[in-house]
């Protein structure tokens, strides 16, 4: 009777007894330059219920936070193994590592052809995607700003746009490549699109003759007669910059 005792008495501690906590967490992936947040999804002993107390957050062997939910800007993108250790009040510990992903954005970039005012110019993308391997992926986005054109914007990676003056046009290009669930990495860039007043045809000498020539050269930069039966360029004392064709 007494042997039954002691086994009814010892079974009850085997099955309760003390494991620790489990270490768990979350994240969202992001794009570089956004740091990563970190959530804590650890739990207590369920046979003690023992209250985690600390967090240490590491990555290739630092810690990198000890708060229960951490963040962290990598200065690089590409996986990264993160270590969560979790204590109890009891001293009880558990760790778990898990890789998160930092996407690389995409590099906008455009080239365009000899731009004249009033003539439609072409746009073409030679953007580059965030993991180097042309071409950008089926989920990626454009947008041109053109400001002062026609059509002031466009939403396709090869378009085209008129520019009704002359002068220096600042046009906006902004890319967006689709990288996971939902996230976007973007990218985006600010180039000047010079455009000159050009002109094919029979030259009025009365307009000509009204306005100073500071220098006419041909289309190697070499100094040029300004009534040259050859294409050249002239460049007038107010600035404007016309292309001319004279002919007789």
């Amino acid at each position: 009777m007494k042997r039954i005792l002691i086994l009814l008495t010892l079974i009850p501690n085997i099955l309760f007894s003390q494991t620790g906590p489990t270490a768990s967490f979350i994240f969202n992936p992001v794009c570089l330059g956004a740091s990563i947040l970190l959530t804590d999804f650890s739990y207590p002993d369920p046979n003690t219920g023992d209250p985690i107390v600390t967090w240490d957050w590491q990555y290739n062997g630092s810690t990198i936070s000890t708060q229960q939910n951490a963040d962290y800007l990598f200065s690089q993108c590409g996986d990264y193994d993160i270590t969560l250790t979790v204590t109890d009040a009891d001293g009880m510990q558990d760790d778990t590592t898990i890789n998160v992903e930092i996407f690389c954005p995409p590099t906008a970039a455009f080239i365009n052809d000899v731009v004249c005012s009033g003539d439609p110019t072409n746009f073409i993308d030679v953007s580059s995607p965030g993991d180097g391997t042309p071409p950008l992926n089926s989920g990626s986005t454009w947008m041109y700003l053109f400001g002062d054109a026609d059509p002031p914007n466009a939403v396709n990676p090869n378009c085209t746009a008129t520019f009704n003056y002359a002068g220096v046009h600042s046009v906006i290009f902004i890319v967006s490549e689709l990288q996971w669930n939902g996230l976007y990495c973007v990218d985006s860039l600010i180039q000047d699109v010079q455009v000159d007043s050009c002109f094919t045809g029979i030259e009025n000498s009365s307009i000509i003759n009204n306005k100073k020539i500071i220098k006419s050269i041909d289309l190697s930069g070499k100094p040029i007669k300004a009534k040259s039966k050859n294409l050249n360029i002239i460049i007038y004392e107010d600035g404007k910059v016309e292309k001319k064709l004279i002919i007789e």
